[in-house]
């Protein structure tokens, strides 16, 4: 589990979700993503932020989410291994938590597939899921976008 002190909250269709303030880079507002061919289906390409060239994953498309339309914000995240950038419809707020407002995420919610899915905060009394930012790729998920950033850095 993360220990969260204030999440960046952002909504993805209807659903809100947070991420860690702390492995949060920064904000961006449409950024010109760069499609690759070939790439795995929730990478949706490459930007080039301030010179250095991060991949992007669209959120919808690795939650299996139905409506797929781009989003307007781009939130950069620190990995262990590498930055990554997310495709949100819109970040709402830096959210204060309160600790007596977060849930475990029930057992139903979750499988091998969703480890990210941390914890749920009622913050402004609205239900946000708590993500943990670093379980969000698989091992090989990881290692196939760090060769692919790789690759683009190369040519």
């Amino acid at each position: 589990m993360t220990d969260y002190i204030r999440p960046v909250v952002f909504r993805l269709g209807e659903q809100e979700f947070g991420v860690d303030i702390n492995l949060v880079q920064s904000i961006e507002k449409q950024v010109d993503v760069v499609p690759v061919p070939n790439s795995m289906r929730y990478i949706s390409g490459i930007v080039n932020l301030r010179g250095e060239v991060i991949p992007v994953m669209c959120l919808k498309e690795k939650f299996n989410m139905e409506d797929r339309t781009k989003g307007n914000n781009t939130v950069i995240v620190n990995l262990p291994d590498m930055k990554i950038a997310l495709e949100v419809d819109e970040v709402i707020e830096i959210g204060e938590l309160d600790p007596e407002k977060i849930s475990p995420m029930p057992n139903l919610a979750k499988s091998d597939d969703t480890e990210y899915l941390d914890r749920v905060a009622s913050i402004d009394n609205k239900l946000v899921i708590l993500l943990d930012i670093n379980k969000i790729l698989s091992e090989e998920e990881a290692e196939g976008i760090k060769e692919f950033a790789e690759q683009m850095k190369s040519n």
